[in-house]
This record gives C-alpha cells, sequence and structure tokens, in this order.
C-alpha cells in the first residue's frame, strides 16, 4: 500500500536520489538538473505551495510538487510542478495517485484548472498525462543561444544595467508587453520589487535596459539558473557526442560553441522579465548582444529564453541561432469549465524542471 505525506526535511536526501535516476526524455536524448544541495527550493519563491511524498515498502518511491495561483479576475488555478518516481516502483500507479492528490488539494482550495509542461520527448509521462484527462493546449520552447565569441553593439543604442529610478518605466513596458496573456497579473511598483526578492539571487542588479533616444524602448531580466539548479544531459544522442567532439577539437585553435558532454552539469542564464516596445527588434537584438558579452565574461554557455511561439521576442531570439527544445502546455479541467491559456505568459519560477 502507497502512504502519501506531506515532505519533510529529511526526504531530501532521498528526492536528490530519485532525481537522479530519473532523467526527463527517452532512450536516445534525456536531460536533468542537479538541484543539490535542495531538492526544494525552488517552491521558496512561491507563496503557496506543497510537496508530498509517496511511501511504499517503508521506502521513498517518489514525489508531487504544485503551488496554488490566482489571476487578476480572482480566479484560482494550480501548477503542478513536478511528479516523480524512483524506477523501481514506476508501473505500481504511484504517479496517478499523486497527480490525483494534487487535483484533489487544488479542487479543496478552490481552483477551476491545473496546467504543467512535459518535455517534448518525455514519452512516458506525455503518456500519463493524456491517461489522466489533461489536455495539449499547446507548446512553449527552451531556446539556447550558444554564447562562445563577443558580439559588437549598434552605436545608436544606449546599452547598460538599469538604475533604480527606471524601475517605474520598466514595469510600464513589462506590464503593456504582457497584456493580456493568460495568467499575467499586472506589475505595480511594489508586486515587482517583491518578484525580484522571492527569486534568489535576482534583483535590480539583475535588469538590463536598451535606450533610444534616451528612453528605454527595450528591457529584460538575467537570472543565473545554477543558484538553484545545474543542468546537463543523461542521455546525449549520438549526433550531439560526435559534433560535441568536434568542436572541442577545434575550439583548440579558435573559440566555437560549446556543446556540453554527456553527464556534464553546465549552467545557463535565463531571460527574466523582458518587454520591448513594438517595432523596436533591433533595440532588443541589441540588448541580446550585450548580454550574450556578459554572459561570455561569466565564462558560461548560453543565454536561454522560455518562449512561446507566437511571443514577438521569436524572430529577435532566432537572429541569436538558439538550439531549440519544445515542452508540450497540459492542462486539466477541475470545475468542468472551459480552460484558455492562449497567449499564454511563462512565469519564469516555473521553469526549474
Amino acid at each position: 500500500m502507497t502512504l502519501l505525506r506531506p515532505f519533510v526535511e529529511e526526504d531530501n536526501s532521498d528526492l536528490l536520489e530519485i532525481e537522479r535516476s530519473c532523467p526527463q526524455g527517452n532512450e536516445k536524448i534525456a536531460e536533468a538538473m542537479d538541484k543539490s544541495p535542495n531538492a526544494v527550493a525552488r517552491y521558496d519563491m512561491y507563496d503557496n505551495w506543497k510537496v508530498f511524498v509517496a511511501v511504499e515498502d517503508n521506502q521513498t518511491a517518489g514525489w508531487v510538487g504544485w503551488t496554488l495561483k490566482e489571476d487578476p479576475a480572482g480566479k484560482k488555478y494550480g501548477y503542478l510542478t513536478e511528479v516523480i518516481v524512483h524506477p523501481r516502483f514506476q508501473r505500481h500507479g504511484i504517479a496517478t495517485e499523486l497527480v490525483k492528490k494534487v487535483e484533489s488539494d487544488l479542487r479543496e482550495n478552490g481552483a477551476s484548472y491545473v496546467y504543467c509542461y512535459i518535455f517534448e520527448e518525455n514519452t512516458a509521462s506525455n503518456a500519463v498525462f493524456s491517461e489522466a484527462g489533461y489536455q495539449k493546449m499547446g507548446i512553449t520552447q527552451l531556446q539556447a543561444s550558444s554564447v562562445y565569441k563577443k558580439a559588437d553593439i549598434a552605436p545608436e543604442f544606449q546599452v547598460r544595467t538599469a538604475e533604480k529610478s527606471e524601475i517605474p518605466q520598466i514595469v510600464e513596458l513589462i506590464n503593456s508587453y504582457n497584456k493580456d496573456r493568460a495568467h499575467f497579473v499586472p506589475f505595480t511598483l511594489e508586486s515587482f520589487m517583491y518578484h525580484l526578492e522571492k527569486i534568489p539571487d535576482y534583483d535590480q542588479d539583475n535588469l538590463w535596459v536598451a535606450l533610444s533616444d534616451g528612453k528605454i524602448v527595450a528591457c529584460t531580466g538575467l537570472w543565473d539558473l545554477s543558484v538553484i539548479a545545474k543542468v546537463y544531459y543523461a542521455r546525449e544522442p549520438a549526433s550531439m557526442r560526435i559534433l560535441g567532439s568536434v568542436m572541442n577539437f577545434i575550439d583548440h585553435f579558435t573559440r566555437m560553441p560549446k556543446i556540453p558532454a554527456e553527464n556534464e552539469l553546465f549552467e545557463i542564464y535565463y531571460l527574466t522579465d523582458y518587454a520591448f516596445t513594438p517595432n523596436e527588434d533591433e533595440a532588443m537584438l541589441n540588448l541580446l548582444k550585450r548580454l550574450n558579452n556578459f554572459v561570455l565574461e561569466e565564462n558560461r554557455y548560453y543565454l536561454t529564453s522560455l518562449i512561446t511561439p507566437d511571443d514577438p521576442l521569436v524572430p529577435v531570439f532566432k537572429k541569436c541561432k538558439p538550439l531549440v527544445e519544445n515542452w508540450n502546455i497540459y492542462a486539466k479541467s477541475l470545475d468542468d469549465g472551459t480552460v484558455d491559456l492562449e497567449p499564454l505568459y511563462l512565469d519564469i519560477r516555473d521553469f526549474v524542471m
């Protein structure tokens, strides 16, 4: 019999071990995050969250985490952050029990629906959620631009870190850019500062702006994901391994894009809170170029964005020649109502996968 109970600190080492044994993907490609030393550090970014552990035969068999959120109209909904079951206990129905626990708790707390993201190559998880009645609502993309050489900044743009006095302009730009996107709650100055405070090692000093004729026309935050998790390929396609070997050899003679080896931890920066005014694509592109140079100075491999296909940033970031991964967006109504997530605002806190 499986026991479901709230997470306690003593579970941490078991959760880290299980996560290491459960990379996301299939037999050809799988990726994972090393969240040590704290498997649940990501949840501190949310105001309302729970983690439950599944115990079978007195052993930790898996766990699930979720958060309760609220839209501008006061409608509650849930985000299912992760559900992981140790390989020894898979096909015991534990994942289904954990998902049902999430749904039951969210219903009791007034949520209308629950959503989640699943790596497109994660065949098993896609099947589990489809069978559980979740509907695919679309895709989001993880786009990673390889950082390996310095980019030139156009002289007509001033690109720099933001000043404290400019934060109200940044808030206004972000609110305008994300207007009418599902899940977006417009920021006030106070709520934006609280947002910065809740994300670890992310504050005013991580905000960048591009100015044209003295006016802020583009902005973005830059968050170092490695403060919570480092990424690695647990299984890397043969084509990537071969290409990586070739790139690494050529890199002895001239700087080349880095392709991490299998099981090699690498640290990435996420674009956060980005926005730009209409018709200011070039300003946003030059802002990305400046961030490329900053990430290069920090000796990191990738500048990464989480993005939906309808986002105006897509054609801009495409010029950075990113590698692209698809993540399926799933949702399930908890009150027999309809769920509409287009267009969707992506909450950066959700992407500590």
